[in-house]
């Protein structure tokens, strides 16, 4: 399992909800997030550390 962060947005780009889902993959996780707002189409922007690349010249800094 692995876990997401989903963000949904509405129209005008305004983040309406968030939330954190479990799913075996990333299209699971999406379908979990869509269930959750059933008769709408919005905009779903999912997040999952186990799978963010970087390209080879980028560095993280430690905060």
């Amino acid at each position: 399992m692995q876990t997401f962060r989903a963000y949904l947005q509405d129209a005008a780009g305004v983040i309406t909800w968030a939330a954190w889902i479990e799913a075996a993959n990333r299209d699971d996780a999406q379908g979990q997030a869509l269930a959750l707002c059933p008769g709408q189409s919005p905009h779903l922007d999912l997040w999952s550390a186990t799978e963010r690349k970087l390209e080879a010249s980028a560095r993280l800094d430690p905060v």
